[in-house]
């Protein structure tokens, strides 16, 4: 009697272990207090790495990529992806920083949760084009249409 009541027991108790859920992260992402500290146009690669530490992956291009996961290990059953988030840090030419994005991945869908890039749209001009660049023909407006 002794032993099935301990053999019950132990059913139950397996039983409710293997139910309990268990988070666990994978990779590194740096904070965004971190990526505030980035400046676009000012860090080279190697400034990045000594403030946000070094990536795990980097592309063809030369960018950097920050991975983390979030999984739903239950005891029995097979663990579910819950979050994915990556940071991606692109450089330009000179291996200056150009952009700082982050995205995750909700049911296989790419969604971008920040975008951060500072690219001038002005271009070095004289005084004189841009006097001639201000000046606009006919407008329709103008025309009275």
């Amino acid at each position: 009697m002794i032993y099935l009541r301990v053999l019950i027991c132990s059913l139950l108790i397996s039983l409710f272990i293997s139910c309990t859920t268990n988070i666990k992260n994978y990779g590194y992402i740096p904070t965004k207090s971190e990526l505030d500290t980035l400046v676009i146009g000012k860090d080279s690669k190697e400034s990045v790495s000594k403030k946000v530490g070094r990536p795990a992956t980097a592309g063809l291009e030369g960018s950097f990529y920050y991975v983390r996961s979030t999984f739903n290990e239950p005891g029995l059953r097979s663990a579910q992806l819950i979050d994915r988030t990556v940071v991606l840090l692109s450089f330009d030419k000179r291996n200056l920083l150009r952009n700082v994005e982050t995205f995750s991945v909700d049911k296989k869908t790419v969604v971008r949760l920040d975008y951060r890039v500072t690219e001038t749209g002005l271009q070095n001009k004289n005084i004189f084009q841009q006097i001639i660049g201000s000046i606009s023909g006919p407008s329709a407006s103008s025309l009275g249409l």
